[in-house]
């Protein structure tokens, strides 16, 4: 019962006007409050019992008024209004209650981490789950979690070690990817104009794809890696190419110089031209654990038999014939 018909009920109540179904339906509606309530509703309940006597006595007076065939006495009347003062005051309490129930449910406030190139960052997330966030690249995520689910979104290059939360999955949209976990860790990279990957170090992964023909999901386990660039697949990798970098390591695995320009542009904040497409393609082996540009350059010029210039500090030219054997 909504609060205008209550209202309009307690209205025809008071003027005597009720129909014997209009009548039951009232009392119906405060018999069929629970006994055991919230503390909010303690009110209603001792109103409730309230109403209770008073009708107990009304009721008897009346059957007392029909044998004896006589009007209404001043003192029955006198209840009335009582009983019918206390259903104002339970209608006014409702409509409260309605307007409690009905409320619109706050907007949880959502958060952002922003790197740069050059900078990285380490974030502990409300569920106790830690975000390894690689240069230039943004992670959003709520201020608080709800009960069933746990969704960030990530735009660039992180690592995650999810707590584990078999009741709310942990889900991470990148671009065209969904991830979805319980609890593990793994790697996703998702710069715009590259293949969007995830890497997976422990635990089990499901990444999904929207809106695509064809297989659009695959789960993963240590190891193994999804790979989508207009298509999803599925490929056995060695996970530590793929996570060294939040050990501040850089790894080269057999990547192009074009690729590994890519990295140290973001590691290192500068900008990188190539000049010859020659060079460009020569394949690049190394590790290097905290190492300065100048010396990771050294390295190159040694492998493949480049020269570079640095201007300004930033921006780095690269120059070469071809690729050493």
């Amino acid at each position: 019962m909504n609060e205008s018909r209550l209202q309009q009920l307690l209205d025809k109540y008071l003027q005597g006007q009720c129909t014997a179904e209009e009548t039951k339906l009232l009392h119906r509606f405060y018999e069929s409050f629970p006994e055991e309530q919230p503390d909010m509703f303690d009110m209603w309940l001792s109103e409730k019992k309230i109403y209770k006597g008073i009708r107990q006595k009304i009721a008897e007076k009346e059957r007392q008024q029909y044998r004896q065939h006589k009007l209404k006495s001043a003192k029955s009347y006198k209840l009335l209004k009582i009983a019918a003062s206390i259903l104002i005051i339970i209608g006014i309490g409702f409509g409260s209650y309605l307007a409690y129930t009905v409320a619109p449910v706050p907007a949880i406030a959502w958060m952002e981490k922003t790197t740069r190139k050059g900078q990285r960052a380490t974030i502990t997330l409300m569920d106790g789950t830690k975000v390894y966030l690689n240069a230039n690249s943004k992670i959003s995520f709520p201020e608080q979690f709800s009960a069933d689910k746990r969704e960030v979104i990530l735009e660039g290059e992180a690592f995650f070690e999810v707590a584990r939360n078999v009741e709310s999955p942990f889900t991470i949209q990148s671009g065209d990817l969904t991830t979805t976990v319980l609890g593990t860790s793994f790697n996703i990279r998702s710069f715009a104009g590259e293949p969007r990957v995830v890497s997976v170090a422990t635990g089990k992964v499901k990444v999904n794809v929207h809106n695509m023909a064809g297989p659009s999901e695959v789960f993963l386990t240590p190891n193994q890696q999804a790979f989508y660039n207009g298509q999803l697949s599925k490929k056995e990798i060695d996970i530590n190419q793929y996570i060294a970098w939040k050990d501040k390591i850089i790894r080269f695995d057999e990547v192009t110089l074009a690729e590994a320009a890519v990295v140290l542009e973001n590691w290192f904040n500068v900008s990188i031209q190539i000049k010859g497409e020659n060079i460009s393609q020569c394949k690049i082996n190394g590790q290097y654990i905290n190492e300065n540009l100048t010396n990771i350059l050294e390295s190159f010029r040694h492998i493949l038999g480049i020269q570079y210039q640095i201007n300004d500090g930033q921006n780095l030219i690269i120059e070469g014939k071809g690729c050493n054997s």
